[in-house]
């Protein structure tokens, strides 16, 4: 496991100190508490209580600065009265929440830097009061909360959905440029997929942009990790590569293909971990392609060019998903298995390790 690897791996285990579904409650010391199912470990922000008439309404806002962390929970009590609430995010105006007519509202509420949030709680036809408490982590272990896209591909990765990660890490750089802590993220999962360049790039700027502390030195590893990744390459094959994998990322696999074949079949002298590189490319956009006889072949000849463990891992991985589809699943189970053996990225093992336990879930249940 490379030096990135192992801080990917730290930085991990801090980041996702309080994600996940199950974990979005707070526990407090306010007298409705008795009320709500809360762990321990958690507490409440803030919480007040509103006498309202009849069908009087209450309006709050809630901004980042009160609320600074990733996720948070908003519950309402009323008792035996009930009442409805809407919940607005200022930004695109999207509905999160409305429901009616309950004594008892809750709602985990996704949530980054700049966010805003507006609440609108009306009473029924009884005057009543009703409790309205924010809950979060403990105050003294929050953890750093970026934008709101890179903490959904926070908690996406925490999940083990790196793909859907990757969509959230596009979403944040498509909601701004400058975004220096989604270009890590995102150079991460590049890096892993040996999409060297782009990740060396997406280093760079992210750099060259404002970064916490533990961003900044995951940055720093993953700039000097990169260097020695890149070396092998000739420049002209480097500049073939990087246009391969832009191509594949597109989802463009006719003419990635035509890009590894040209490469392959020129003029330039490739040394085993370069003709390997492209023949692992090659098989990706063959697999876009719909070709995966053809893939199976050529990430097979990868292999032959290239005996790293890194960079047979990585080839495995690729091949353990080919088989998953055309639902080879023995195949599949010894791909992903030497893959994991032979050790993935972290990215890419939560990856294999979920797809792993899915093919011996299917085997096992066809048995």
């Amino acid at each position: 496991m490379g030096a990135h690897s192992r801080l990917m791996t730290r930085l991990i285990l801090q980041i996702f100190l309080w994600v996940g579904g199950a974990l979005l409650l707070a526990a407090g010391g306010t007298a409705v508490a008795a009320n709500v199912d809360h762990p321990a470990t958690w507490e409440a922000w803030t919480s007040e209580s509103y006498s309202l008439g009849a069908r009087e309404s209450f309006q709050m806002r809630v901004d980042f600065e009160d609320m600074p962390v990733r996720r948070w929970k908003l519950t309402v009590e009323g008792g035996d009265r009930n009442c409805d609430l809407s919940l607005l995010r200022v930004k695109g105006e999207e509905l999160l929440y409305y429901k009616t007519d309950e004594s008892h509202h809750a709602f985990s509420i996704p949530w980054g830097q700049g966010e805003e949030l507006l609440a609108v709680l009306t009473n029924r036809e009884i005057p009543a009061s009703f409790v309205v408490t924010l809950w979060g982590p403990p105050r003294k272990q929050v953890t750093a909360a970026y934008s709101y896209h890179v903490n959904r591909a926070l908690e996406d990765f925490a999940g083990g959905q790196r793909l859907a990660a990757e969509d959230q890490c596009r979403l944040a750089l498509k909601a701004n440029p400058d975004d220096a802590v989604a270009k890590v993220l995102f150079a991460g999962f590049q890096r892993d997929r040996q999409a060297y360049d782009q990740a060396a790039a997406l280093v760079a700027e992210a750099l060259a942009g404002s970064l916490p502390d533990d961003m900044r030195t995951l940055a720093e590893s993953m700039r000097a990790e990169l260097v020695q990744l890149r070396a092998p390459l000739p420049a002209p094959v480097r500049r073939g590569v990087n246009e391969a994998e832009e191509l594949i990322g597109q989802g463009q696999g006719a003419e990635a293909l035509a890009v590894c074949e040209r490469l392959l079949d020129g003029q330039l002298t490739l040394e085993g971990p370069s003709r390997s590189r492209i023949l692992s490319l090659k098989g990706q956009a063959l697999e876009l392609e719909g070709r995966t006889f053809e893939a199976v072949d050529a990430f097979t000849h990868a292999l032959n060019f290239d005996r790293s463990h890194e960079s047979q891992a990585i080839i495995f991985f690729h091949m353990g998903r080919l088989f998953r589809g055309m639902e080879n699943l023995a195949q599949a189970q010894g791909a992903f298995t030497i893959a994991l053996q032979h050790g993935l990225p972290s990215a890419l093992e939560m990856q294999a390790r979920e797809l792993l336990k899915d093919v011996e879930s299917q085997l096992a249940g066809g048995r």
